[in-house]
């Protein structure tokens, strides 16, 4: 994605430069605004805008932000090799997830956010897989993460990807929630 607006870009960029390109590390975009000079609403603005277009990842309600992979990309910035669920993998059948699990899930986040903008969901769609996603990365900050409700929000995943077209997606899903 070409960044059009220099105020988008430079926002990017002070983001990243924050952030020391972790996209596991979150400021909060006010604070990047004011390291610009900007606004809570110009600032709010921008990072809504790289939201949406999958180079930010809200953190917080309170406006915490990270930079994500794509992010990075946009910038020119290297970053380590993109993750990639394996296909054919399936969670334990433990009630709580495992270490391996909750990896697996990880980075199968990863892979859809990062192949997410590209297929171009109308909005409601979108929002129903963001909050799916949302919904997975929560329960995986619990001490005791539940498979059984991973395995609803990766159906429910499973029935977007189908809907939006994106076969070896919904595949990967489909087995990983058996």
């Amino acid at each position: 994605m070409g960044l059009e607006n220099h105020n988008t870009k430079l926002f990017l960029e002070f983001l990243h430069q924050m952030t020391s390109g972790n996209t596991e590390t979150q400021v909060s975009m006010y604070e990047v605004g004011t390291a610009m000079g900007l606004a809570k609403v110009e600032a709010g603005a921008l990072a809504e805008e790289l939201m949406v277009a999958g180079l930010v990842e809200l953190r917080t309600l309170a406006g915490g932000i990270s930079i994500t992979h794509e992010g990075m990309e946009t910038l020119g910035v290297s970053q380590p090799a993109a993750y990639s669920a394996n296909i054919g993998q399936q969670l334990s059948k433990d009630s709580i997830a495992s270490t391996t699990d909750c990896q697996l899930l990880k980075h199968l986040l990863d892979d859809i956010k990062a192949n997410l903008y590209e297929m171009k969901p109308e909005y409601q769609q979108l929002e129903e897989i963001i909050i799916d996603i949302k919904t997975i990365e929560v329960q995986l900050l619990s001490p005791r993460p539940k498979n059984a409700v991973f395995r609803e929000l990766l159906r429910s995943l499973h029935a977007s990807f189908v809907t939006l077209g994106n076969a070896a997606m919904a595949a990967n899903l489909e087995t990983l929630s058996r």
